[in-house]
């Protein structure tokens, strides 16, 4: 029972994480597809953001339950299956892709920056500037790219 209701609090905080890099995202998330999404570096950082706010927020957390928000999550952001970005993970995660692994490296990156942007003082401007290099390094100009080869020349 306790599970399921730190389940839901890690939901809530990782979409509240994501919230405002989403609104930013090219062509608003409304116009992206799933497809858009698939990419392993784009992956690599949502699903371990996701794991890393889970954890920082609500503790130790067992696979099942950190799979069950990565999932709600992944499939509310990018519109894709969870069975299929399980399985997307596994398989970049096994085979250590070089770009999954820059977006998990990314993602640890990203939770520092907003770690240091919390607990500051003051800097909030040049630690909200590192958030957004990270997130467009990592996601926005992926997802632009994805975006510009569908609507071609």
């Amino acid at each position: 029972m306790f599970e399921l209701l730190r389940i839901r609090r890690a939901r809530r905080l990782a979409h509240a994480t994501l919230e405002p890099f989403l609104r930013g995202a090219p062509g608003s998330s409304d116009g992206l597809q799933a497809g858009d999404w698939l990419h392993p570096q784009i992956i690599g950082f949502l699903a371990t953001l996701v794991t890393l706010v889970a954890q920082r927020d609500c503790g130790r957390m067992r696979s099942h339950a950190l799979a069950a928000v990565q999932a709600d999550v992944l499939n509310a952001v990018t519109g894709i299956g969870p069975e299929l970005i399980g399985e997307e993970i596994c398989l970049w995660s096994s085979r250590g892709d070089p770009a999954f692994v820059a977006g998990v490296g990314g993602a640890a990156a990203f939770l520092e920056a907003m770690s240091v942007r919390v607990g500051g003082p003051d800097g909030n401007e040049a630690d909200d500037a590192v958030l957004t290099l990270l997130w467009e390094e990592h996601v926005g100009h992926l997802l632009a790219l994805g975006q510009g080869r569908r609507s071609g020349p």
